[in-house]
């Protein structure tokens, strides 16, 4: 080949070659462009679900003390109304025991009253039936062995009027009532103690334990009147 014609194809082959060089640039650049765009986005797409799993837990701890303080406060409710419910039991229960006191303080009149000889002998006829015996055993208090004497007659009478109508005479032939002087009953103001044979069965009917019975018995009663229906 002439000269001329050498230098046309190194031309050429210089020009292919520089061809390729711009290409294989163009194909590094758009590449490198393309790997940039992809991290990129991969940094964007992790960033929002930091920011997310961020806003997720704020929420989470938000939700876990907004529930921790509804709780205390449910709790301090509770014990507010346990502690206000307590307070009125306790100012109850002392108005009921200022009303037992009072009516123990009256007992000390009614013994001094007309009225106790009646009620003594009604104490011993309501022991007697109860207790259902033909030996039977009567105890007063300290300093009242008289007036128990008294009334224990009475009381008798009755009790053999009923006996006779629930039990038959055979049953009334075999009643003995009798008075303990010797053992009177103990811390007691008024009223009697009865007892069968070897104190098997007894029956206090002492005023402090008829009056025992009685707020018992008629407690809700005595609420109703005292605190209203509540």
């Amino acid at each position: 080949q002439s000269a001329v014609a050498r230098m046309g194809d190194s031309e050429h082959l210089d020009a292919q070659i520089k061809q390729m060089v711009k290409f294989i640039r163009q194909e590094a650049r758009e590449k490198a462009k393309e790997i940039m765009t992809k991290r990129e986005e991969e940094f964007n797409i992790e960033k929002l679900r930091m920011v997310e799993s961020g806003k997720a837990k704020i929420r989470e701890e938000y939700e876990r003390k907004e529930k921790e303080i509804e709780v205390k406060k449910r709790i301090d409710q509770s014990n507010h109304v346990r502690e206000a419910r307590l307070s009125i039991l306790a100012e109850r229960e002392r108005a009921l025991g200022m009303l037992k006191d009072e009516a123990q303080k009256r007992i000390g009149a009614l013994i001094q009253s007309k009225k106790y000889p009646a009620l003594l002998e009604s104490l011993i006829a309501e022991g007697l039936i109860r207790l259902e015996g033909t030996a039977v055993n009567v105890r007063g208090v300290e300093g009242q062995a008289n007036q128990v004497e008294k009334a224990l007659a009475g009381a008798v009478k009755r009790y053999k009027v009923w006996a006779e109508k629930e039990k038959g005479a055979a049953f009334v032939k075999e009643i003995d009532v009798s008075f303990d002087a010797a053992t009177p009953v103990p811390n007691s103001k008024g009223g009697v103690v009865l007892a069968t044979t070897g104190d098997a069965i007894t029956v206090d009917n002492t005023l402090e334990a008829r009056l025992d019975l009685a707020m018992e018995t008629r407690l809700p009663e005595t609420r109703k009147v005292l605190f209203g229906g509540q």
